[in-house]
């Protein structure tokens, strides 16, 4: 049972840096899209003059490669918002369980795997479609291998949480 406690609480951390993470992401997405607003506002010459220091920060000083690296970092990091937001309730579930090792525990990992793997290529191709849709031809170099891996990993964690809900059962079952 020390074995148990000791999952429990280091899933206790991943769950309260889970939330942090998902709201990191957002705020993230949100800053993002409301430089997007400053950069449009800038461009039709609005009251508020806020477009010119977001363009600034962007690195940028024309009006096109500004909405396009905005709109892609508001695509990314809403993408990993949204995955953090699915570790988050795996992780809050896995405590109301009480155990890893139960089969519902089991699919929703390896569904999150899954996700891992899937929504950040999907991301990368949506900004890369951003970036060919505003002519940019200096895209950023995205890297979708630690997605893979992680995911990989998670549905390899699924096979095991599985089994190990097997187990219990079997267990349950021989003392009666």
């Amino acid at each position: 049972m020390k074995s148990l406690t000791s999952i429990q609480k280091t899933f206790k951390v991943f769950k309260t840096l889970s939330m942090l993470a998902m709201i990191v992401s957002f705020i993230a997405a949100g800053t993002a899209l409301l430089g997007l607003l400053c950069v449009m506002e800038w461009q039709t010459e609005g009251m508020l003059g806020l477009g010119r220091s977001v363009m600034e920060f962007t690195g940028t000083t024309s009006l096109k490669p500004a909405i396009c690296v905005l709109l892609s970092d508001a695509v990314l990091a809403l993408t990993d918002g949204i995955l953090f937001l699915f570790a988050y309730l795996y992780f809050k579930a896995e405590q109301a369980d009480g155990t890893p090792f139960t089969y519902s525990g089991a699919d929703q990992i390896k569904s999150l795997g899954i996700k891992t793997i899937v929504m950040p290529l999907i991301a990368v191709i949506i900004s890369a479609v951003i970036y060919s849709c505003f002519g940019m031809t200096d895209a950023p170099d995205w890297s979708n291998a630690v997605s893979v891996v992680l995911g990989i990993v998670l549905i390899l964690a699924s096979l095991m949480f599985h089994y190990g809900a097997e187990l219990e059962m079997r267990a349950k079952e021989a003392s009666r």
